[in-house]
C-alpha cells in the first residue's frame, strides 16, 4: 500500500447529521471559506462568530479574542468563556485564585496584562491548584501580543505544565 500526502490547499471533512449516514468530504480550502458552514446542521453558523465572554472581558478585545479562540483544542471551542478570578474584582491574592478556581470542572484561560499594557498568559488543560507535583497535559500553552500574537507550545522535553502553591503559580516549564 502506497500513502500519499494530500497537498497543503486539500481539507477533508467528516460530517454527520441527524437521520443522515455519516459522511466524507474533501474539499479545497478556497471552496472551505467560501462556504460559509461546511459541516453544520445548522445553517446560520458562523465560523467567525466570537466565544460569548461572560461578562465582556476588560483585558481582551475581539481581535484578542479571536485569535485565542482559534489556538484552543476543539473539545472547548464553543463554550462561553465565564470570568472566574479578576484582580479588578476579587484583589491581588494568588489565594482567592486558587479559591475561585477550585470551583471549576474545565480548562482555564489565564489572561495578564502587565504595567507596560502588555497582554500576555497561559491556556490551561487543568483548574489552578495547590498541588506537589505538576499537572495537566501537552494541550497547555503559552502565548504573547507582544510584539505579536504568538504561542509557546509544549517542547516534548518534560511534562511540567502546571504547579501551585501558596507563593507561586507556574506554567509551562518548557525546555
Amino acid at each position: 500500500m502506497r500513502v500519499r500526502r494530500l497537498p497543503l490547499d486539500i481539507q477533508i471533512f467528516y460530517c454527520a447529521r441527524p437521520n443522515q449516514e455519516p459522511f466524507v468530504k474533501i474539499i479545497t480550502v478556497e471552496e472551505a471559506k467560501r462556504r460559509k458552514s461546511t459541516c453544520s446542521y445548522y445553517e446560520d453558523d458562523d465560523e467567525t462568530a466570537l466565544p460569548v465572554l461572560q461578562p465582556h472581558s476588560a483585558l481582551l478585545e475581539n481581535m484578542h479574542v479571536e485569535q485565542l479562540a482559534r489556538r484552543l483544542p476543539a473539545r472547548v471551542q464553543g463554550y462561553p468563556w465565564r470570568l472566574a478570578y479578576s484582580t479588578l474584582e476579587h484583589g491581588t491574592s494568588l489565594k482567592t485564585l486558587y479559591r475561585k478556581s477550585a470551583s471549576l470542572d474545565s480548562p482555564v484561560l489565564l489572561v495578564i496584562k502587565d504595567m507596560d499594557n502588555q497582554i500576555f498568559g497561559a491556556y490551561a488543560t487543568h483548574p489552578f491548584k495547590f498541588s506537589d507535583h505538576y499537572y495537566g497535559t501537552g494541550e497547555t500553552f503559552l502565548y504573547t501580543f507582544s510584539p505579536n500574537f504568538k504561542v509557546f507550545k509544549w517542547s516534548g522535553e518534560n511534562s511540567y505544565f502546571i504547579n501551585g502553591d501558596i507563593s507561586s503559580l507556574e506554567l509551562g516549564g518548557g525546555g
